[in-house]
């Protein structure tokens, strides 16, 4: 009975020094630095606040994706009334963040018609990245009506990406991907009247048909799309896109630091 005791006791006690050192998915910096890094267990981005806004950075398990800070990487591109790319980052937000999630708020102002939002998720446990962007109008627009919504630039050779296109209403729906030195990004739209289209050293997304009016004070209806940054290739980042078609990550585990263990210390004595 007291070797019984024994071993409940050091499971626990293992148990809660897991919980305690549970991390949180890490969000560092702000609006006043050149880049706002987010580091997950998996991977890590860093966000360039400067125009045009938008990740500047990918390494997967330490190892990079891509990393030239020169340029433009991943943002978005409109033709509202001429062609207006996302702005430097005007606001920024940490919604939430606690252990194995953090969801941010990134702003941009396109010095023109309207102001971008967009709302990131990011979560231990997957490669994938819920992004939700609305537009709020400074004077009547429509929405993702003619644009990269959004577009990734990088020097990829055209064997090492892929195009698929939507399945239909239940999906998998319209993504792309680009692969090098066996990591992969992808692109996924969550809706079938989303497009995908790949170039030399470009890829984007196309979401012309889902544009609405919207005027001058208010806010679109949110345009949702994840992003992946993953060990793989081609295979791999097809094989998520059924994941997206049913909503995205499920069933991740979260755990607070404290507050969850059910059973005291004192109570435990009484297990002999």
């Amino acid at each position: 009975m007291k070797k019984v005791f024994f071993y409940t006791i050091v499971a626990l006690f293992l148990l809660m020094l897991s919980i305690g050192s549970t991390v949180a998915v890490t969000v560092e910096g702000g609006k006043g630095d050149a880049f706002i890094k987010i580091k997950t267990d998996t991977y890590e981005v860093h966000w360039k606040t400067g125009a045009q806004m938008g990740y500047m950075v990918a390494l997967v398990k330490g190892k990079a994706l891509f990393d030239d800070k020169i340029g433009r990487r991943l943002y978005h591109s409109g033709n509202y009334a001429g062609w207006k790319d996302w702005g430097a980052l005007t606001g920024f937000k940490v919604l939430e963040n606690k252990p194995g999630i953090a969801k941010v708020e990134f702003v941009s102002d396109d010095g023109g018609s309207k102001e971008w939002h967009c709302v990131v998720t990011f979560w231990d446990g997957t490669p994938l990245i819920k992004h939700e962007v609305t537009v709020k109008a400074k004077k009547t627009v429509v929405s993702f009506s003619h644009g990269h919504e959004p577009m990734y630039e990088v020097k990829i050779p055209a064997k090492d990406q892929a195009n698929w296109e939507s399945k239909g209403d239940k999906g998998p729906f319209a993504h792309n991907a680009f692969w090098r030195d066996g990591n992969f990004s992808a692109l996924y739209a969550t809706h079938p009247k989303g497009k995908s289209r790949i170039h030399a050293n470009r890829m984007d997304l196309v979401h012309d048909d889902l544009g609405k009016e919207v005027k001058a004070g208010q806010t679109s209806d949110p345009l949702v799309y994840f992003v992946a940054f993953a060990p793989g290739g081609k295979a791999e980042a097809h094989a998520l896109a059924d994941e997206v078609a049913t909503g995205g990550p499920k069933n991740l585990t979260t755990v607070e630091a404290s507050g969850k263990l059910s059973i005291t210390w004192g109570a435990i004595k009484d297990i002999r």
